[in-house]
């Protein structure tokens, strides 16, 4: 993609940042990292994939979240507490009961993004864990009150993963 090109695509980006950001990166032949990156600069934070198993440490504290797995095939939605896990066998391992559970290859998570943008006219929080290939593994939500605006103190955790103030 040319200079010309990608700033287009910032624009269009800044004009309408609530797309479906796998089928952007589709259309335009990028990896869904570099389309996440062309989102106006309020809307992303950014911490290297070897911080993966810390993060998804932290989850498990956080309540009720949304974990989507978005595939060219199908999207799959977990709601429900991120279940603790540990490493072993070269795999972080969730140990969920019920609901989500299975096994992770977190060193072949390169970056994981805190985006916050607006998406089918609400404000949305989440983390997108991307591969050493830029796509994207997997999105954790933050979850909404009961009047559905985002849930502050989980949206105020997210943040400070990043450093960021509330």
């Amino acid at each position: 993609m040319n200079s010309t090109q990608l700033s287009a695509l910032k624009a269009r980006l800044l004009r309408n940042p609530g797309v479906v950001l796998e089928n952007l990166a589709e259309t335009n032949a990028l990896s869904a990292a570099e389309v996440i990156e062309c989102l106006p600069d309020t809307m992303w934070k950014k911490l290297d994939g070897s911080r993966c198993i810390s993060v998804l440490q932290a989850l498990p504290a956080l309540g009720e979240l949304t974990v989507i797995i978005h595939t060219g095939d199908g999207i799959f939605e977990f709601g429900g507490r991120f279940p603790e896990g540990e490493t072993g066998h070269g795999f972080y391992n969730l140990h969920g009961k019920s609901g989500l559970h299975g096994h992770l290859r977190a060193t072949r998570c390169q970056a994981i993004y805190l985006v916050e943008r607006p998406f089918m006219g609400r404000d949305t929080a989440s983390l997108l864990f991307t591969n050493l290939d830029g796509g994207i593994m997997f999105k954790v939500f933050a979850g909404r009150d009961a009047e559905g605006a985002l849930n502050q103190a989980q949206l105020d955790a997210l943040r400070a993963l990043y450093g960021a103030q509330a």
